[in-house]
């Protein structure tokens, strides 16, 4: 188990990666006034369980890119700070459970303070007898006004003994803002096998090219060469 603490005090032009191949008890990051940090979290091996916390203080901003390919179970809690007026931050998060995996991603976001902003965009796919299952809240309290958040999930459940949940929650304690959030699972469409399958894909490459054009997105937040072109190969060899 391992604790970690990162502050940052600057914008930051490069990205910080960081893996979550081991299991880590407590990671906190703090963004300092007028910082910007674009933050990358990656796991293709062993799934863990993680806990992160980040705190973004006044004027600073927060991008964050989670690409999980892990094999097996992973659970992941993630609470998202926005203390002081101006805080910003966005989430992307694409992920592939198979087998009998069972993956939990727990988001919150935290509205703490006037005029934050907050993003999230979680995308899945469910294969074979696994679970997968997007949960979490932004919440935005009194007083925090001009505040505006949204989130975003969806899975694709591709096998009949795989499963999906996404259970967004919103908690608005104030009139003055902004709020949305949108929730799809649901099976491929039908008509969008049979379209591939009619230009000559059986039923598993059709499946594995919907998958494909589905995560690959992800690897556009990340910035260095060789790690796009990992996160490609990891998704191919899962497929």
């Amino acid at each position: 188990m391992i604790n970690k603490q990162i502050t940052i005090n600057e914008c930051r032009s490069d990205q910080l990666l960081l893996n979550l191949e081991e299991e880590t008890s407590s990671l906190h990051i703090l963004l300092n006034k007028n910082s910007y940090l674009n933050l990358g979290l990656l796991n293709f091996q062993k799934g863990q369980k993680n806990k992160i916390e980040i705190d973004v203080l006044e004027s600073s901003e927060l991008e964050l890119a989670l690409a999980d390919f892990s094999l097996g179970s992973t659970s992941l809690e993630l609470k998202i700070n926005l203390k002081e007026k101006g805080a910003r931050a966005s989430l992307k998060l694409a992920t592939l459970s198979r087998h009998k995996d069972e993956k939990k991603f727990n988001i919150f976001f935290n509205h703490l303070a006037p005029k934050t902003y907050a993003e999230m965009d979680n995308y899945g796919v469910a294969r074979h007898e696994s679970k997968l299952i997007f949960s979490g809240a932004n919440e935005i309290i009194n007083g925090a006004i001009k505040s505006k958040t949204s989130q975003k999930a969806k899975i694709i459940v591709f096998d009949p003994l795989a499963s999906g949940k996404a259970n967004p929650y919103l908690n608005i304690y104030e009139n003055d803002v902004m709020a949305s959030h949108a929730a799809v699972v649901g099976k491929l469409s039908e008509d969008h096998l049979f379209y591939l399958m009619s230009r000559g894909l059986n039923i598993e490459e059709a499946k594995k090219l919907i998958t494909y054009g589905y995560l690959m997105p992800i690897a556009q937040y990340f910035k260095d060469v060789d790690l796009k072109a990992k996160i490609t190969l990891s998704i191919e060899e899962q497929l």
